[in-house]
């Protein structure tokens, strides 16, 4: 059987978000990678404009959220989800992908993205590697008849922001914008809170994804994130933005009892929200976000 043959959806889809599991290829053909797909209602689609490739097809924007990673827990971790950001967007049109990289879960292989130690990290490195499968990922879902390949935001969580960040510098075609979710790499250095493994390094590797990226990106850190607080994230911004990179870095308040799970509930979107949304209006258009489907579960 060819590979290409056991990619795409992998039984029916759920009630929740018309979830599905899909199988879609990652940057190493032997392991392909699984992940999540929500999608709006399907009056959506009836509701859509016609796509840019088939008359009469048609197409909703994507967006492409990435996981972080925990050494101690990758191997036993859970397909992503992170249902009330996924939710965020389904209920504005968009139909989410989140891709579970090498080294994770149920997608197995090796973590090409920690080959590097605390004491040595390859902050770039990890990156780029990360970025690979994202890549893979974004370039097998934008043909998918029902996406609008011109129109995916990139967002991440943590070291999937990181990812994101990476991608960023490579441009990819049809990517409006990325958003980076407390993004970073190495936190919690040898187990301690507010410590970061080599953060100069970290900002000097964000120098050098802004010196190649043209995309704009939105930053969101809490003020109280253990992992990235806001004065690295200022640095790294800071940064990107003057490597050449389209950098808007938003600082909230504190968030609950840690600030790096902005995203773990619908408390965040009083937070993050309107002005996400009014970022993503200038650089998608938003004309999906005229839309609210209510009755989701």
């Amino acid at each position: 059987m060819a590979r290409e043959a056991i990619y795409g959806p992998f039984g029916p889809e759920g009630a929740r978000l018309r979830e599905q599991l899909w199988i879609i290829p990652g940057a190493q053909a032997e392991v392909p990678l699984r992940a999540t797909v929500f999608k709006p209602p399907a009056v959506a689609f009836a509701s859509s404009v016609s796509g840019p490739r088939g008359q009469g097809t048609l197409r909703l924007p994507l967006v492409v959220i990435n996981h972080g990673s925990d050494d101690a827990t990758r191997e036993a971790v859970s397909m992503p989800v992170f249902y009330w950001l996924s939710r965020w967007f389904v209920e504005r049109g968009y139909v989410v992908l989140l891709p579970q990289r090498r080294g994770h879960g149920a997608t197995g292989g090796e973590f090409v993205e920690g080959r590097d130690t605390c004491a040595d990290p390859d902050h770039y490195g990890a990156g780029v590697a990360a970025a690979d499968d994202v890549e893979a990922a974004l370039r097998f879902m934008a043909a998918q008849p029902f996406i609008d390949p011109d129109r995916t935001i990139i967002v991440g969580v943590s070291t999937g922001g990181w990812a994101a960040l990476a991608l960023a510098a490579r441009n990819p075609p049809g990517v409006r914008l990325v958003v980076n979710f407390a993004g970073g790499r190495g936190g919690h250095a040898y187990g301690r809170s507010n410590a970061v493994c080599a953060p100069d390094r970290l900002i000097a590797a964000a120098a050098q994804y802004g010196t190649a990226s043209r995309v704009p990106t939105y930053w969101i850190y809490a003020r109280n994130d253990s992992y990235f607080g806001p004065e690295l994230a200022t640095k790294m911004a800071r940064a990107w933005q003057q490597s050449g990179g389209t950098a808007e870095l938003r600082v909230l308040g504190p968030y609950g009892s840690e600030g790096h799970n902005v995203v773990g509930d619908r408390g965040g979107w009083a937070l993050w929200g309107s002005e996400l949304e009014e970022f993503i209006a200038r650089h998608d258009g938003m004309a999906h976000g005229e839309r609210r489907f209510s009755g989701m579960h």
